[in-house]
């Protein structure tokens, strides 16, 4: 009669079943609440710009959002400052270029809310995480609409 209980092999295995299990279930977790910071970062950035327009159509003065050339967790809403998670990477793809500073800022204009220079600009926010599609904020045209999409990886 054999007695009743486990073999140290059965426990062993039992434990390294149990820590695959965690360890596929932890990643899981941690990737979906990075997504989640940069689905937020996404929207945050989105709404500035969109209040940005909105001021200065009511407010009759210029609205600058501005940005660092480098890519970095943070920019500027009429020189107040906003901070992104430190996750989060945000650049300029498209219609960066510019004299001085000219490239890394977003003017919406009086008392239409127009873009100042008349070209939309793309803004990429990106993980830091691996693995995650990047999400892009692009502003369209002369009436500086926002649109929220996804990149491409």
């Amino acid at each position: 009669m054999r007695p009743s209980g486990f073999t140290l092999i059965e426990f062993l295995i039992a434990i390294a079943i149990l820590g695959i299990l965690v360890g596929l279930v932890g990643f899981g977790t941690v990737r979906s609440a990075r997504a989640a910071e940069l689905r937020e970062a996404a929207t945050q950035v989105a709404t500035d710009l969109r209040r940005a327009r909105s001021q200065a159509q009511r407010g009759s003065t210029n609205v600058t959002v501005s940005w660092d050339a480098g890519g970095s967790a943070q920019y500027r809403v009429s020189g107040s400052e906003r901070r992104l998670p430190s996750t989060v990477i945000l650049n300029c793809t498209s219609n960066c270029s510019g004299s001085g500073t000219s490239g890394n800022l977003v003017t919406y204009t009086a008392p239409y809310g127009e873009l100042a220079g008349a070209t939309g600009k793309v803004l990429r926010l990106a993980s830091s995480f691996p693995g995650l599609t990047p999400l892009e904020v692009r502003v369209v045209g002369v009436t500086g609409k926002v649109i929220v999409t996804r990149g491409t990886p």
